[in-house]
């Protein structure tokens, strides 16, 4: 993306939070604006002014609440902008065009061999990406990729999860920036899910973590309203957390690790037993960063949440009872299949027209 930072686009972090408000949809007044955001009414006349001109907000009627002048209002624009979002697994690209409240416009669906060599691997992305773009109107901001096992967000070059893994060390980002006329991001799946819960919900989950449940498992953590990257950017890594000494082999090499306890009890059928392995990491993730609320999201999740929202609800209230005054909220993502994809999309978004704390560790600042 721009060397120039998240807030190129516009005049600044004012701007950024009068932009966060607007998302929530319901039309704002300039007088609401500077109260809620402790700035003067001048200042918000003059960033209003400035997003109009960009085109990002604009006029929303009136209303009159009395003698003198009526009360204008204002909205975002959401057709204004646009952004591309693919969710890559290992047997599939899920791509989606969203607005700029990250509103899916169109989305598609492309299976891929898990074996694909990474010339053709990028040759499918760079084709997805290309077909989305013919959708929807606006300016296209660019293209967020969400991708298993660790990625460095910063170069964009995919880590893998075993050193027997044929995309580990796959620059992405830069090979899709040579075959694409526009800018790339790439991140973490869990860390774009976040991204796209938050983008969403603005302020609503500014301490919160996100458990993803797909092909493997992971969990993605925003902390003060910052996305934590880690310091190797691999933040959020609890599919390889122990959760059982001496349990199943992992392909890690560990034996034990959440991820294959998890996957290895749905693969058996045993519901309840996975829903546990969920919980365990839930609950340890709750006391170990002191989140008020937790998303749940990702295929197997979405098919057995019944028992997993029941299981962690329960976990939590017994692992937190000496907390008193400790509260935390499940949730479950309402984005379903475009979770990933759409938060992708929304990670471009953010780096647009997000509030300059948006990243945490490698590449923060």
């Amino acid at each position: 993306m721009r060397e120039t930072g998240p807030l190129d686009r516009v005049a600044g972090a004012h701007d950024a939070a009068v932009l966060a408000v607007a998302r929530r949809g319901e039309p704002v007044a300039r007088t609401g604006l500077a109260e809620e955001l402790q700035v003067t009414p001048q200042a918000i006349s003059k960033i209003l002014a400035r997003l109009m001109e960009r085109g990002l907000m604009a006029e929303a009627g009136s209303y009159s609440a009395g003698p003198g002048k009526p009360t204008t209002l204002y909205r975002i624009v959401p057709g204004s902008r646009r952004a591309l979002g693919l969710h890559l697994t290992r047997s599939r690209v899920h791509g989606v065009v969203t607005d700029l409240t990250g509103e899916v416009l169109e989305r598609r669906t492309d299976e891929i061999d898990p074996g694909l060599p990474v010339p053709a691997l990028v040759d499918a992305l760079a084709a997805s990406a290309r077909e989305l773009a013919g959708h929807g109107e606006g300016e296209l901001l660019g293209l967020g990729v969400g991708t298993p096992g660790p990625v460095d967000p910063v170069e964009g070059v995919l880590h893998g999860s075993s050193p027997a893994d044929v995309w580990s060390g796959a620059g992405i980002r830069d090979l899709l920036l040579a075959a694409l006329d526009m800018p790339v991001l790439v991140d973490h799946d869990s860390r774009a899910a976040l991204v796209g819960e938050s983008w969403s919900q603005p302020g609503l989950l500014d301490d919160a973590a996100l458990v993803l449940a797909e092909d493997g498992l992971g969990a993605a953590l925003r902390l003060g309203a910052a996305i934590v990257h880690g310091a190797h950017a691999r933040a959020g890594e609890v599919g390889h957390t122990v959760v059982r000494m001496g349990g199943r082999p992992c392909p890690c090499g560990r034996r034990g690790c959440a991820e294959a306890e998890f996957l290895g009890a749905l693969a058996e059928g045993d519901d309840a037993a996975a829903a546990e392995v969920l919980a365990t990491v839930v609950l340890n993730l709750v006391r170990l960063v002191d989140v008020d609320r937790v998303v749940l999201g990702g295929r197997s999740l979405y098919t057995h949440h019944a028992v997993m929202m029941d299981t962690i609800r329960a976990a939590l209230e017994e692992g937190l009872r000496a907390g008193a005054r400790v509260h935390v909220e499940v949730l479950l993502s309402t984005r379903g299949v475009d979770l990933i994809a759409a938060g992708a999309a929304c990670e471009v978004l953010e780096h647009e027209y997000g509030l300059p704390t948006a990243l945490v560790g490698p590449g923060a600042g």
